[in-house]
């Protein structure tokens, strides 16, 4: 084994591993800095259109059906926001989120772009694999505000 990590094939799958972390932790900030931004923009949408203030929060809604205005009114823009929602796929990762961190963790709806499983757990975009992050910036279509190609 020791020999075959001494090869110039091996010493290229490091320098591959090596830059996959580095993209990745270049795309986990701007995943952050991105969903921050999304979030932001939502609540500023909520107040001009329904004069839900930016201030107000919500941190006992946890059942989808039974949601406050707020939290109802988030769940709406994730949604809309989704890539997917109207093909055979089944849009956001609601599995994913804890509805009861909408209004004070901006993660908890990058949450919601990312593949079904495995991403419950992750509390910001510095824990999250390559893989999640991709996928949040990609089905996120609000992100293609920070692309100049269409993704």
């Amino acid at each position: 084994m020791e020999k075959r990590l001494l090869t110039k094939e091996a010493h290229n799958w490091l320098k591959c591993m090596i830059a996959t972390y580095t993209t990745r932790d270049v795309i986990a900030q701007l995943a952050e800095l991105g969903f921050n931004t999304f979030y932001t923009d939502i609540r500023k949408d909520m107040l001009a259109q329904h004069g839900i203030l930016e201030t107000t929060t919500c941190s006992s809604c946890s059942d989808p059906s039974q949601q406050c205005r707020l939290c109802s009114e988030i769940g709406n823009r994730i949604w809309k926001y989704h890539r997917f929602k109207r093909t055979h796929l089944k849009g956001p990762s609601w599995i994913n989120t804890d509805m009861t961190k909408w209004c004070s963790d901006s993660w908890e709806l990058a949450k919601c772009y990312m593949p079904p499983t495995g991403y419950k757990d992750k509390p910001s975009a510095d824990k999250t694999d390559f893989n999640g992050i991709i996928g949040a910036l990609f089905n996120c279509i609000w992100m293609q505000n920070y692309f100049t190609n269409d993704l």
